[in-house]
């Protein structure tokens, strides 16, 4: 029997890598912005059909040092009631400690983002334990760096009436959802000790998405990407989960028929096989010429009928 909207506790999602320029195969998008904001507008739609919060594994940037521009454009197409941790790339040089000094921790202190792993404390193990609770919900953080470590039976059973998820970031992968070298470790097993106690359990990192249970019930959600960046992404669905009252997930594909891709993959293949030698001598041949420099690609462009997705590439570079 299908789940009704109306038991939707939380909205689970990871990877947004926000970035002031489009990768290079979504260079094709005449709006970068316009793009971005195309997936989080359907989470917030949703988040306001189901009336609940949302929750980010990790790597809300594509770079800790991001601009105002787009810090801003964050704190405007960001939902509202958004509870996450940090990925490496929203941290200096993937250090925990120079948390303050991102983009991210602007988030926090605008109040955009409630940070649950800044709600940090050591357990009578000495593992680094971080909860925060909101109605229905005790999220335990896990950003970058700090592995996942067993949930206290004590301190499930004094809150019996919540579900326990933990938010991690950290790459873990299923078969058929992982690259291709990647290490026997980050494969998960039927039965882990250090993901013990948890109902539910939300990954960031995997840029994959999947669902599946371990532990006898405890549900794994890997959020995977919120869009598509890369060429080998170009056959999968960007998906965010629906945490239900029961404990239960299940998966939500985000609309990308407007998403915007290099026409073909093999034309810069192309290009930089065939025509980048003499794009380069054409270019040496300015020599100490007054010729701007953005004004000789344009001229090449122009005159060599470049395919208009590979100048869109090349120009979109000279803008970074």
């Amino acid at each position: 029997m299908p789940h009704v909207r109306q038991n939707v506790v939380a909205i689970l999602c990871s990877d947004f890598h926000l970035s002031l320029n489009p990768p290079i195969w979504r260079s094709a998008e005449p709006n970068w912005f316009a793009a971005m904001n195309r997936p989080l507008n359907e989470i917030k739609l949703l988040q306001e059909e189901c009336d609940c919060p949302v929750i980010n594994a990790g790597d809300i940037f594509d770079r800790w040092d991001s601009t105002p521009e787009l810090i801003n454009f964050a704190i405007d197409s960001l939902p509202n009631e958004l509870f996450a941790i940090p990925g490496q790339h929203d941290l200096p040089l993937h250090n925990y400690d120079d948390m303050k000094k991102s983009a991210y921790w602007t988030l926090v202190q605008a109040n955009k983002i409630g940070d649950i792993s800044n709600a940090c404390r050591y357990n009578y193990r000495g593992h680094r334990k971080c909860r925060a609770d909101f109605h229905a919900l005790a999220m335990y953080g896990f950003p970058f760096g700090y592995p996942i470590t067993p949930l206290d039976e004590e301190e499930k059973n004094n809150k019996a009436d919540k579900i326990h998820i933990a938010v991690v970031h950290e790459y873990r992968c299923v078969k058929g959802k992982s690259f291709k070298q990647a290490p026997d470790k980050a494969y998960l097993r039927m039965n882990e000790k250090n993901l013990i106690g948890y109902d539910v359990i939300v990954y960031g990192d995997n840029h994959k998405g999947f669902l599946t249970k371990i532990n006898n019930g405890t549900t794994v959600f890997n959020c995977g990407t919120l869009m598509r960046r890369k060429t080998d992404e170009i056959d999968y669905k960007p998906q965010i989960g629906l945490l239900y009252s029961d404990g239960s997930v299940e998966p939500y594909y985000l609309n990308t028929t407007n998403d915007k891709h290099l026409e073909s993959i093999s034309d810069v293949e192309a290009f930089i096989e065939n025509d980048m030698k003499s794009f380069i001598k054409e270019l040496k041949k300015l020599g100490n010429s007054e010729l701007n420099f953005k004004e000789a690609v344009h001229q090449y462009l122009k005159s060599n009928k470049v395919k208009k997705s590979i100048a869109t590439l090349l120009l979109k570079g000279m803008e970074r």
